[in-house]
């Protein structure tokens, strides 16, 4: 039996693994701003267009996007505090 490790240690988080450390509106935020552009370059659309899409003000949509951007960014760089 021959064994090849192609590589050891840590790769790229899975994606189930980052959708499943957001709550539900958080998950519903960020598929929102993908669908209407917010992260796009040059961005196609603003927080005001995610809010619109989600249903909610303004505000909220942008609290649920930091809050989500800041939980993906926080497992991506091993950072123990995620919010």
């Amino acid at each position: 039996m021959d064994v090849t490790i192609d590589a050891v240690g840590a790769g790229p988080v899975a994606q189930n693994a980052v959708a499943d450390n957001l709550s539900p509106k958080q998950r519903e935020a960020v598929q929102a701003a993908l669908r209407v552009g917010y992260y796009d370059i040059p961005r196609e659309a603003s927080s005001q267009d995610v809010a619109q899409a989600l249903d909610c003000a303004t505000a909220t949509a942008s609290e649920h996007l930091r809050k989500a951007e800041s939980r993906i960014l926080s497992m991506l760089f091993a950072e123990t505090d995620a919010r």
